[in-house]
């Protein structure tokens, strides 16, 4: 039995439970508190793909657009921030191509903004997601880049070995 446990704060719908929800949740708060609008930012944003004549469905748990660019990827997830940057710069390397220039990782408590093509760490911190206008102006000083060849491979190991591990809903382990 699916269990809701809230209306979503970006999207007003019902949401089922799962353990990292209320993580997702504490993102959109900050991301409202910041000043950002629903219209800016996608909830469990999903892109098809094929590659190698397969087809690979990408989620993200939120995507943060500027104007119509998506700026910045975030992974909502319980435990350690170095844990999940590799599956999120995954996402983001693969969601939008080009590719979606800043990942940050979130876990309720603490966050990492990274840089989507170096994969280094920017800021660390509950201070690190940018408001509106900074991410905009970061977004500005980016030139898009599309994954291909040896980085899209690896984006895509990457992102199912992830995505296979998942746990379910509701963690039995």
């Amino acid at each position: 039995m699916n269990e809701i446990i809230e209306l979503d704060l970006i999207t007003g719908l019902p949401q089922t439970y799962s353990d990292d929800e209320y993580i997702r949740q504490a993102a959109e708060r900050l991301l409202l508190d910041l000043g950002y609008v629903p219209g800016q930012v996608a909830v469990d944003h999903e892109r098809s793909l094929n590659y190698k004549e397969r087809c690979i469905c990408v989620r993200s748990d939120l995507v943060v657009f500027v104007g119509e660019r998506p700026a910045l990827v975030i992974g909502c997830r319980r435990g350690s921030l170095v844990s999940r940057e590799k599956e999120t710069l995954a996402q983001a390397r693969l969601i939008n191509d080009p590719w979606v220039p800043f990942t940050m990782v979130f876990n309720g408590d603490d966050a990492e903004l990274l840089d989507t093509a170096s994969g280094k760490v920017l800021d660390t911190g509950l201070k690190a997601l940018p408001g509106p206008e900074e991410l905009g102006r970061l977004t500005m000083a980016q030139k898009p880049v599309s994954p291909s060849g040896k980085i899209l491979e690896m984006a895509v190991r990457v992102y199912e070995a992830y995505s296979f591990i998942q746990c379910p809903g509701k963690c039995t382990v």
